[in-house]
């Protein structure tokens, strides 16, 4: 695990160096905004799949759980501006202590934008239950 923590570090300082991930503490207070927004996009996709949309449901879906890592990354005190930045500071930040690996490749699977709509749906809402829970 210290190998792993090392890892992660030194992938969030090569983050934190480039353009995609910033320190701003005033996102901080954007956090649960982000969270709010999650959930809003996640009855959104409810709706879509119950309409047969199920292209917008899995955008949706997604969408939720973007949202929430976002929320997560701007709890931390970051502005961040590529996936794999926010993946590697959700991993520096919450990982065994609310989040795993597997919610981390669950938040990535999820953008490959395919799935039964229970399955998108179920992803999501994990995921925003942990966020919440880590809020």
């Amino acid at each position: 695990m210290a190998v792993r923590t090392i890892a992660i570090e030194a992938e969030l300082k090569r983050c934190l160096n480039s353009p995609y991930l910033k320190l701003d503490p005033t996102r901080k207070t954007q956090a649960r905004g982000e969270l709010d927004a999650a959930r809003d996009l996640f009855r959104k996709a409810e709706q879509s799949f119950q309409a047969d949309d199920e292209a917008t449901g899995l955008k949706q879906a997604w969408g939720a759980m973007f949202r929430a890592a976002r929320g997560l990354v701007y709890a931390a005190g970051y502005e961040v501006d590529l996936l794999r930045c926010m993946e590697i500071a959700l991993e520096a930040h919450y990982l065994g202590k609310g989040l795993e690996m597997e919610d981390i490749a669950e938040l990535r699977r999820a953008q490959e934008l395919v799935g039964p709509p229970d399955a998108a749906l179920a992803r999501a809402r994990a995921f925003m239950d942990k966020a919440a829970r880590l809020l």
